[in-house]
């Protein structure tokens, strides 16, 4: 029984592959304006949305 190793290494690495939509860059500043709209003290210098896509990546 003869095993492709091409093959099956390319399925391993393509395993562990995901996919990060990065749309909210585009919305960046938008959402830091509502973030800090009516807040007291200091700024928000990170959206959310950055945040949890960091709580993504780390996990």
């Amino acid at each position: 029984m003869a095993r492709d190793w091409v093959n099956y290494n390319e399925a391993l690495v393509k395993r562990g592959e995901i996919l990060i939509d990065l749309d909210f860059l585009e919305n960046w500043n938008k959402e830091l304006e509502e973030m800090n709209e009516g807040k007291r003290g200091g700024k928000y210098i990170y959206p959310l949305s950055f945040i949890k896509l960091l709580g993504f990546i780390y996990v």
